[in-house]
């Protein structure tokens, strides 16, 4: 069983002008997460990665293993399958191990703060990463709905797209 994702992402400056526009909007701000996140890939087949995140909420560790199949690929938009989440916090080694065998290896290491913004089945993700250095924004759920509310900030916040 997976999920399907449909998402837009793109490069901001700054997460302000994106935080003003959701709040205007009836955005609710739904969690504040800070993450590390390992992304492995097999040279073999890039389209498919894993990824190791360690989220911390609350002073408390959740370390979560998935897997991510980019079907679909056009400027900010991708449509792509994605595993449940495992829990691993006791089992880390054992899924190195798994990844090392499938030839996965470690490509980048991701350090961020999420923040997720929610509204009529539409999801923000707003992400502002200490490494690499950098800000992040995805627009993600329902397709027509994504479409939809991807336009309107475009063309709310001039130049919004660092390129």
């Amino acid at each position: 069983m997976t999920n399907k994702e449909y998402e837009y992402s793109f490069k901001v400056d700054l997460l302000d002008q994106v935080i003003k526009y959701l709040e205007d909007n009836n955005y609710k701000n739904t969690s504040i997460l800070k993450q590390n996140r390992k992304v492995y890939e097999n040279e073999n087949n890039k389209s498919i990665i894993a990824r190791i995140t360690t989220n911390i909420i609350d002073n408390k560790e959740e370390i979560l293993i998935d897997f991510k199949n980019v079907k679909e690929k056009d400027n900010n938009l991708k449509v792509s399958d994605e595993s449940i989440p495992i829990e691993i916090n006791n089992d880390y080694d054992k899924f190195l191990s798994i990844l090392d065998v499938l030839d996965f290896e470690l490509k980048i290491e991701l350090i961020r703060t999420r923040y997720i913004y929610e509204k009529d089945e539409v999801i923000f993700e707003l992400d502002d990463y200490k490494y690499p250095k950098m800000c992040v924004v995805a627009v993600e759920g329902n397709n027509e709905k994504v479409d939809s509310e991807y336009k309107k900030i475009i063309n709310s916040i001039d130049n919004i797209i660092k390129e």
